[in-house]
């Protein structure tokens, strides 16, 4: 009987072009933040997974599961210990969050990855329309908070109107006008922080690392509507000026120029590499430094020394993540929801404007060490993927640029807690972008990995869409 119902299954394969037809529309929705609500994206992403098992059993039957087997270990330990943590528990009893919230992280991430590798095994699926559908989504929800910025500023704003604050309910605004955008979030405008409002052009903007690929002469199409939303994202980050989106191009043009170095001379790939990896070491050194600085029972050392101590304790930057890994190896291994104070109120400890302190606090020290390992594969993956794999090299670029950035970004200026006179509350992993860093992560995985056994590709100048 099982056998009869896998065949009969098996036949509907043919039917995939349908399936990765209503994917598009599922990853329009989520890149435009359509709603801004992680119940329907993860509605979606549970849904369509359940569609493609059912349209895919056979090409599933054959691959397997076994090349994204090691992303998905830490992101289901990420979800396990994020949903079970006393922040979710905490925020949910204050009615920040909702059950069915709560209950889409891991029913939404980890199907969002499962979509990943089974679209890549999908002959019907074509990653340049998903990167023209992302974008193109990215285009419009930038173009419709530009004009409302028009509207209610106008352009150059932030520099006429500097030092200005306003007032809401009575209430005047934390920051000043110049400092705060309005975005549509949810169903209407609302007034955001800076880097809530960057975000969607500086997604965008990464669209320029697949014009390195693109020969204007034979994808004359494809070269003006990748021109076209790079416009719209510097218009966006022009007319509306700040020290946070001047930062964020600043990142995208550091990627892009990497990949044109590794394009035009590719004996600078292991130099490059080098540097990245001693990047991050001195990174991860620091941060060690950082967090043990603020253990109680062993950072004395640290907090004895004058230097360490100006630089890991006593200033200003330092004090921003200071509540975050206070004892997290004692108190607050399991993550972490207010500060103890010297009155009987509640201090809560506010998400600060990086995922690697967040998710020490939603998530605890295993959510936050399983997060960085579950880049850490991804990243990993991108290799095989641009060296093994048949998609374009201008594809390729385009999915390395924009999860380079995203991560990037997200590690160091992106505020989750952003709304101005509201109180929002959004941890990366309830994010639309994040969503398609997972399925990006899983796709690149299982692409590379299916085309390993044929010699790796060589990156031309020009090469087709």
């Amino acid at each position: 009987m099982c056998m009869l119902e896998f065949k009969r299954l098996s036949k509907l394969h043919k039917y995939g072009a349908a399936i990765s037809f209503l994917a598009m529309e599922i990853f329009a929705i989520i890149a435009f933040s359509f709603g801004d609500s992680f119940i329907l994206y993860g509605s979606l992403s549970l849904a369509l997974m359940v569609l493609l098992i059912i349209f895919n059993i056979k090409e599933i039957s054959v691959n397997g599961f076994s090349s994204i087997a090691l992303f998905i270990f830490p992101l289901f330990l990420f979800t396990l210990v994020t949903v079970l943590g006393i922040y979710t528990k905490a925020h949910l009893l204050e009615n920040d969050f909702n059950v069915a919230e709560i209950a889409f992280v891991p029913l939404g991430l980890l199907p969002i990855a499962f979509c990943g590798y089974m679209l890549s095994i999908d002959k019907t699926f074509n990653i340049n329309t998903f990167l023209i559908v992302i974008y193109g989504a990215l285009a419009a929800i930038t173009i419709i908070n530009l004009i409302v910025n028009f509207v209610n500023f106008g352009a150059f704003y932030t520099i006429i109107y500097k030092g200005y604050r306003m007032y809401y309910g009575g209430n005047v605004s934390a920051v000043t006008v110049d400092e705060f955008a309005y975005v549509l979030q949810g169903l209407k405008f609302i007034e955001v922080k800076m880097s809530q409002y960057v975000i969607n052009p500086a997604l965008l903007l990464t669209s320029t690392a697949s014009l390195l690929f693109i020969s204007p002469k034979e994808n004359k199409k494809t070269f003006i509507t990748y021109i076209g939303f790079a416009l719209v994202a510097v218009l966006a980050l022009v007319f509306v000026p700040s020290i946070i989106g001047l930062i964020a191009a600043g990142i995208v043009l550091v990627v892009d120029l990497l990949i044109l170095l590794v394009k035009n001379f590719q004996k600078a790939y292991k130099p490059i590499k080098i540097l990245v990896y001693l990047a991050l070491i001195g990174l991860g050194v620091v941060l060690l430094l950082y967090v043990l600085a603020h253990q109680t029972n062993m950072g004395e050392s640290i907090r004895g020394n004058a230097s360490l101590a100006r630089i890991f304790v006593n200033n200003r930057y330092a004090a921003v993540y200071a509540n975050s890994v206070n004892d997290i190896f004692f108190d607050n291994f399991l993550g972490s929801y207010y500060v103890p104070s010297k009155t009987d109120q509640i201090t809560w400890i506010s998400l600060t404007n990086s995922f690697l302190f967040d998710n020490v606090v939603t998530s605890g020290v295993i959510g936050g060490l399983a997060f960085v390992f579950m880049l850490f594969i991804g990243f990993k993956g991108f290799k095989k993927y641009i060296l093994n794999s048949d998609d374009n090299m201008a594809n390729k670029v385009a999915l390395l640029g924009f999860t380079a950035f995203f991560t990037i970004f997200s590690s160091f200026l992106s505020e989750r807690e952003f709304a101005v006179f509201y109180n929002l509350i959004r941890p990366i992993y309830m994010t639309g972008p994040f969503m398609i860093i997972v399925f990006t992560f899983c796709y690149v995985l299982s692409k590379g990995s299916l085309s390993t056994t044929s010699e790796p590709k060589e990156v031309t100048q020009n090469e087709e869409i």
